[in-house]
């Protein structure tokens, strides 16, 4: 396959839609086996969205095979993946100093039942580094820790994105605490997520913050399991409006081209970046600019997607937001939705290689920003 298989010409995305129901229950395998410890921490109010495009079937009805059952998608069977099913690739943008893209992959051969056997993720730091870089060490433990036979798996992961934010937006200790600004980095450092594991062999639980994207290759089709968490969302900037206690003037301003929270940050949702979160504190004597007070709305509640993986899935992808053409903000740079698996479809090479070939295409059609890529063959 070659990067120079598509023209950069912007068309039209058309993932494909998944329907969108409440999780009812989460049924575990009962045949994994042993891994990490539980316990969890609890977490309020956790708004949970189970996306589902799988009709469940069983496994023993597979006559006429093909991947489907009477035109019903066969669910997979429990696999175990390993570093080899993975390609991972990262570059720095031309218009950055330094990469601030992380990226971390997590396999686990013999989990407990429950719990991950994989992880994978990746992140985009703005700000600095300082937070997609904690993230890409600490995220996938915790969620290690807190995923659990009793526990629905997303719920899981929205405990495990809340914690770790709590985290990155703690004020500093010690003696010079009150005089230094929130957070890990500062309290402008930040970072996205885009995070996809998998449960008992075939259950797909997925997790992203912000406008980083997870995609499923489906029977030859995108299928986007995660939300793009941008200002420019009207449910968002709603979202975000509710609880602003100034009703003369917007949380979201649109600044530069876009629109953005505090007039600053072009995402609704992101790990760290404290002076746009709720604190009733002063956020440090180098802050220059009063309308950097703390409390615009911003979260780092991720959207949640649970898929059962069938015979038809091919591929995995967790991105930063450089790999995709920049739809709603005008275009330009990047690659869509479905040139990436008409990339994905005709491709026979090994993940390492296709990642790295991925990242070149979306160079050529113009992106400029970090790109990072993790890239799973099922």
């Amino acid at each position: 396959m070659s990067a120079t298989l598509f023209n950069c010409a912007t068309t039209t995305s058309s993932s494909s839609s998944a329907f969108k129901q409440r999780a009812s229950s989460f049924t575990s395998s009962s045949s994994s086996s042993s891994s990490s410890s539980s316990s969890s921490s609890s977490s309020s109010s956790l708004s949970l969205r189970l996306q589902s495009t799988t009709t469940s079937t069983s496994l023993n009805n597979t006559n006429n095979f093909n991947g489907k059952v009477g035109g019903v998608f066969v669910v997979k069977a429990a696999t175990s993946y390993s570093e080899k099913n993975l390609g991972s690739a990262t570059v720095r943008g031309t218009v950055r100093k330094n990469n601030e893209d992380r990226l971390a992959a997590t396999f686990n051969q013999s989990p407990q039942p429950g719990k991950p056997s994989v992880i994978i993720s990746a992140f985009d730091g703005h700000g600095g580094d300082a937070v997609s870089d904690w993230l890409s060490k600490n995220l996938h433990q915790t969620i290690t820790k807190n995923m659990n036979p009793d526990k629905f798996p997303l719920e899981a992961l929205t405990e495990s994105c809340i914690e770790c934010d709590e985290v990155c937006i703690a004020p500093p200790e010690g003696f010079w605490a009150s005089f230094g600004e929130r957070g890990i980095g500062g309290a402008k450092c930040g970072s996205t997520l885009a995070l996809a594991a998998i449960v008992d062999g075939n259950k797909l639980c997925t997790a992203n913050v912000g406008d980083a994207r997870v995609l499923l290759i489906r029977d030859g089709k995108t299928v986007q399991l995660s939300v793009d968490h941008i200002p420019d969302d009207e449910n968002e900037r709603k979202r975000i409006d509710r609880g602003n206690p100034n009703l003369r003037k917007s949380m979201v301003e649109f600044t530069n081209g876009t629109w953005r929270v505090g007039g600053v940050l072009a995402l609704s949702r992101a790990f760290g970046d404290a002076f746009l979160k709720t604190s009733g504190k002063f956020e440090g004597i180098g802050e220059k600019n009063a309308d950097y007070g703390s409390g615009f709305g911003l979260n780092a509640e991720p959207d949640c997607a649970f898929e059962q993986l069938t015979e038809k899935d091919t591929w995995l992808l967790c991105a930063t937001d450089g790999l995709f053409e920049n739809e709603v903000r005008g275009g330009g740079g990047g690659l869509t939705n479905e040139k990436i698996a008409d990339m994905l479809n005709a491709t026979t090479a090994d993940p390492q290689t296709v990642a790295k070939e991925l990242i070149a295409a979306a160079v050529k059609c113009g992106s400029t920003d970090d790109i990072t890529i993790q890239l799973l063959k099922l």
